[in-house]
């Protein structure tokens, strides 16, 4: 191998990328195009839609009067659909497949009397894809990230519960909080169907970056520091070897120093990213690593 690899398996995935390239498609076109919310957690990515003409916007709100609005693959909740319709924009709706199924199934199991648990991320921030998938519960679910959110649980009897994650959940805590939920609804009489609905683009990233991992001394992940795939990817990569998580690439010399890494051309890198980063980044970065060691 080269010194300096990119994993096989890393960056956008099909979901984000068709969301980017909708949206470029429809720039191409002369359309002005409103993107709602981030179309991905990179901001270099948006950037670059922003300087091809494209607008974002935050709140609904904003999107009166707009030519185009683009729904991002996170997806949303039905709250937005309606305003979308009251108002008459014209939108291209980008949600992911396999977020949209999630949601078809969420309602359909919600309007049969089932409670939902979602796995995934809220405490810090709550996820884009947990509050789309959120809407459709009927206002009657629970969300767990972590054990000190069974307590939630516990109040669960004699229901109906169907339970989904938020598509880039960690894989191997999805297994631990479903044993332990199972264990809990079925002490108090509850019939629990689960859905382990985490996308397999996430478990090849993971699988393509550790392999590459355990042959580098050094890996490097690039993404959008809120981008929640990215920092599960770093955590995972920093449990096999010494590893950087930086979202500009000029960065790369300073994370390593602070990690003390010192640059040189018998170090092997690894480099890899999550799914919401463009993966020419990464041959950027490749670039400019060589570079900077000719000058070694």
């Amino acid at each position: 191998m080269e010194n300096i690899e990119i994993a096989k398996i890393c960056g956008l995935c099909a979901g984000c990328q068709r969301a980017i390239n909708t949206a470029e498609e429809e720039l191409s076109h002369g359309k002005k195009v409103t993107i709602f919310k981030e179309i991905v957690h990179n901001k270099n990515v948006n950037n670059s839609l922003i300087s091809k003409g494209a607008v974002f916007a935050s709140e609904l709100e904003e999107l009166k009067g707009a030519e185009t609005v683009i729904i991002r693959a996170h997806g949303e909740p039905p709250e937005t659909y309606d305003f979308l319709n009251k108002n008459n924009i014209s939108f291209k709706d980008c949600t992911c497949p396999k977020v949209e199924k999630i949601h078809e199934e969420v309602k359909r199991f919600a309007e049969d009397g089932y409670f939902i648990i979602i796995l995934g991320k809220f405490h810090k921030a709550l996820h884009p894809e947990v509050l789309g998938t959120l809407g459709y519960a009927n206002g009657r679910a629970i969300l767990v990230e972590n054990e000190d959110d069974l307590e939630r649980v516990e109040t669960l009897k004699n229901e109906k519960v169907y339970l989904v994650c938020q598509t880039t959940f960690n894989l191997k805590k999805a297994d631990e909080l479903i044993e332990i939920i199972e264990m809990i609804l079925s002490k108090n009489n509850c019939h629990l169907v689960v859905n382990k609905s985490i996308c397999d683009a996430q478990k090849f990233i993971n699988l393509s970056s550790a392999e590459l991992a355990s042959q580098v001394d050094t890996m490097i992940v690039v993404g959008g520091k809120n981008s929640s795939n990215s920092l599960e990817l770093y955590k995972n990569m920093s449990t096999i070897c010494p590893s950087i998580f930086i979202e500009d690439i000029n960065d790369y010399k300073q994370a390593f120093a602070e990690i003390g890494i010192t640059l040189s051309k018998d170090l092997k890198i690894g480099i890899t990213a999550g799914a919401s980063t463009n993966k020419a980044e990464l041959e950027e970065l490749k670039q400019l690593i060589k570079k900077d060691l000719e000058e070694i």
